[in-house]
């Protein structure tokens, strides 16, 4: 009986110490991960900012057009997550982000998951891409592409398509695209293009994975 006791104890302080490990891989109720995240809000808006507050912004949101041209959101590499240069209702803006795929990294050290806010029918797409050093822009073959929908918005992982450029940069005419990743070497000035049509409010979270 009392090996029995013991055991089960045993047992139900296992689960309680996996618990913490387990929470931080554990989906909420609106499709995203539990636990520590940086958040960054793609705001859409009738007109430029111009300056009206636009730098002193809190470090998680940057302005586009909700209406209208491309905004160039520029990538730069660092230690941290956090936003430089908040206005992209001039066409461009600038983003710091932690090199996805550090040294000879594999699979991306954050997981980024977006899902669209606001009143239902607008649409945005978003695609990474480069600028080469003889002032061409190269856009990926893959995007990320959302509609508000009425309801309850739920968060979706697109990794895969914000920290890679899925291109084909060779003169051979023959198609066989390359996946690169963000901040490769073999690469040039890197950006996200960001094509906003009504929607109020992208969201996006970043999610450090724990080694």
């Amino acid at each position: 009986m009392k090996k029995t006791i013991i055991l089960a104890a045993a047992l139900v302080l296992a689960a309680l110490i996996l618990v913490p490990a387990l929470a931080a891989t554990v989906e909420t109720g609106n499709g995203a991960p539990n636990g520590a995240h940086y958040n960054l809000n793609i705001i859409g808006v009738p007109k430029e900012k111009k300056g009206d507050g636009v730098m002193d912004n809190d470090g998680h949101r940057i302005f586009v057009k909700l209406w209208g041209a491309d905004t160039k959101i520029w990538l730069v590499a660092g230690d941290s997550f956090n936003v430089i240069d908040a206005d992209g209702t001039d066409g461009s803006a600038r983003l710091q982000l932690m090199d996805p795929y550090p040294g000879d990294t594999t699979t991306s050290v954050y997981k980024i998951y977006v899902r669209a806010l606001g009143t239902p029918g607008g649409k945005m797409g978003m695609t990474t891409g480069f600028l080469d050093e003889f002032g061409n822009y190269w856009y990926s073959l893959e995007s990320v592409n959302l509609t508000r929908s009425t309801g309850q918005s739920k968060f979706t992982d697109k990794t895969l398509e914000l920290t890679t450029i899925y291109v084909d940069i060779t003169a051979d005419g023959i198609d066989n695209p390359i996946r690169y990743n963000l901040f490769d070497n073999a690469l040039y000035s890197y950006f996200w293009d960001y094509d906003n049509s009504g929607l109020k409010l992208l969201q996006m979270r970043f999610y450090v994975i724990e080694a």
